[in-house]
């Protein structure tokens, strides 16, 4: 008999991944990365889908979006 594949592997495959491990995909090294804590604090800034209680997040779309917030501070200083 086959046994049937786990919810979560379909929404890895479809590039989404949960609080903890978004923050070890962004934030390789432990001594750099923020808590989780804070991403939870900042979700509503950042995209990610929620499905019932649970929320979800597209690493890729994440770090585009942190980086286009780095970037406008960045322009904000330098003008």
């Amino acid at each position: 008999m086959m046994q049937p594949e786990p919810k979560n592997n379909n929404l890895e495959q479809a590039g989404l991944v949960d609080g903890p491990r978004l923050l070890e995909n962004l934030f390789p090294n432990p001594v750099c990365r923020p808590s989780l804590r804070w991403l939870r604090t900042n979700q509503r800034l950042l995209p990610h889908v929620r499905i019932g209680r649970l929320v979800w997040f597209d690493s890729k779309l994440v770090k585009a979006q942190l980086d286009a917030r780095a970037m406008s501070k960045v322009k904000g200083q330098l003008n």
